[in-house]
């Protein structure tokens, strides 16, 4: 089930690795951050320890999540399983947790710790599942606190969706996890094994609350607003889904859109940028640490997301849909022995983050995982590789009453939506060369009907034909049964008996 992997770096190390010698890893994973990050081309953004990572390292420009909503895409990155093998959706299934995590396909991190290294969690990691590893996993809450003691006691439904306070970092979870990680770095820092620190920030997750500070740091005017606000042409209705927003008490719009008012926009927008703001100070606190301890030099550190978001793009405020404001994400990999400040347009997915931080630790490569190290373009970022990214969300809660799946290449966007005995619903087709925001859907343009032909054969092909030559996966699962929630979200709302 395994095999040994020694990345070219260490080849010297005939006798294979020590304690001391091993790579430590620190995994910083953001909630809907989308790469809207000064190091990702939006100037107006403050992001400067991001931006600072990405100097350290290889940014990735075109990486892909798996499914964007938070369940699917951990139950995907944490496994290095793509969703039909983990069936999640929202919640984790049955099948994620027992069989799979609890089974013979231990996450990412328990990997790590069945492999020697000094593990824990602090902040979300998982969604609605808690793994405890060498330490006990710490969060100090949801990421939903308030300031305002008239807020904290009303009904969601009855708060607006952002907060702005003059208060400290600590006061919200983020900075409260931070310390948390700080402290236990430090005693990371001690033991004779090599570590893994998973640190989760709920930012810029849902309600945008950050220290004033933080909005300080924009002026509203200059805030743009999305080039794309409408629904796009000839897409089908379907291919949004419900906003997030609607959960949170919202001005009355003008028009068909949830946030019609322009300057209720931009305020909505100056509060997203604002938490963002709020968790990349977090984020540069753990990096300084890890400075001070003398350890950056042997650490790994990987920065993602969980998915994108759409800030009102495509007619729509949250995640969960098949366009490329959803299904892209950041990804930054910052690891010692390999060029700084890079940048790769490679097509990659966040199934490959599992497979790669195990070559880069140097340690045993689970032979069932569903994606491939990207290590090769640490070496070289221009080089060839995939030939798409495969991504799928479902439409139907609180079970899927049928699915999109969608094929990133170079040009092309084409998601297709399949009924659940696999038969054709409809599709979507995006030219990214003429339309990079995804305004119109070419998929009945008689232009275009040989190139529908030709991504429909590479999505039916699947994802093992589009990887590179020379690289194989010989990944054999089986598919996950039917969904069948699990935890605590199965027992109320729609899944309630």
């Amino acid at each position: 089930m395994f095999k040994k992997i020694i990345p070219s770096f260490f080849a010297c190390l005939a006798c294979g690795l020590s304690a001391a010698e091993q790579m430590n890893v620190l995994l910083i994973i953001a909630d809907d951050l989308r790469p809207e990050l000064g190091c990702y081309g939006a100037e107006y953004m403050v992001t400067p320890n991001i931006d600072q990572l990405a100097k350290e390292g290889t940014l990735f420009e075109r990486a892909y999540v798996q499914q964007p909503v938070c369940t699917a895409s951990r139950a995907s990155f944490l496994t290095g399983l793509r969703p039909d093998t983990t069936g999640s959706d929202y919640p984790y299934s049955i099948h994620t947790v027992e069989n799979l995590l609890e089974g013979d396909r231990p996450s990412l991190l328990r990997h790590f710790m069945n492999q020697g290294y000094y593990v824990r969690g602090v902040g979300k990691i998982h969604h609605g599942y808690q793994e405890d590893f060498t330490e006990k996993s710490y969060s100090a809450g949801y990421g939903t606190s308030y300031a305002d003691p008239t807020l904290k006691k009303a009904k969601k439904s009855e708060r607006p969706p952002y907060e702005c306070a003059n208060v400290e970092d600590e006061f919200y979870d983020d900075g409260k996890n931070t310390l948390e990680a700080i402290v236990t770095l430090r005693r990371m820092a001690t033991q004779a094994k090599p570590f893994m620190l998973a640190m989760g920030y709920w930012k810029p997750h849902l309600p945008w609350n950050a220290p004033k500070k933080y909005w300080d740091l924009y002026e509203r005017q200059e805030i743009p607003l999305s080039p794309n606000p409408e629904h796009p042409q000839n897409s089908p209705k379907y291919s949004t889904d419900w906003c997030n927003l609607q959960k949170y008490k919202l001005p009355e719009s003008p028009d068909e859109l949830l946030v019609g008012d322009e300057n209720v926009a931009r305020t909505m927008k100056h509060a997203y940028a604002a938490c963002v703001s709020y968790m990349d100070a977090q984020v540069g606190k753990v990096l300084d640490e890890l400075e001070a301890l003398g350890l950056r030099d042997r650490t790994v550190v990987l920065l993602i997301s969980d998915h994108g978001w759409h800030l009102g793009d495509q007619d729509h405020w949250g995640k969960s849909t098949n366009f490329e404001n959803s299904t892209r994400a950041p990804m930054i990999l910052s690891t010692p022995g390999f060029q700084t400040d890079q940048r790769s347009s490679a097509l990659v997915e966040y199934v490959d983050i599992y497979p790669t931080l195990c070559e880069l630790a140097g340690i045993e490569l689970p032979d069932y995982l569903e994606g491939n190290s990207v290590t090769p373009l640490l070496k070289d970022p221009a080089r060839d590789w995939k030939s798409a990214a495969f991504s799928q969300y479902p439409r139907g809660w609180p079970r899927a009453k049928f699915e999109g799946y969608s094929i990133r290449t170079d040009r092309y966007h084409y998601v297709q939506w399949r009924e659940l005995d696999g038969s054709f619903k409809g599709h979507e087709l995006y030219d990214h060369k003429t339309d990079p925001i995804e305004s119109i859907n070419v998929v009945g343009n008689p232009e275009y009907q040989a190139v529908v032909e030709g991504l429909k054969a590479q999505l039916d092909a699947g994802w093992k034909a589009a990887l590179p030559e020379g690289i194989e996966n010989h990944s054999n699962n089986i598919p996950a049964p039917d969904f069948v929630p699990w935890g605590k979200e199965a027992m109320f709302g729609p899944y309630a008996k």
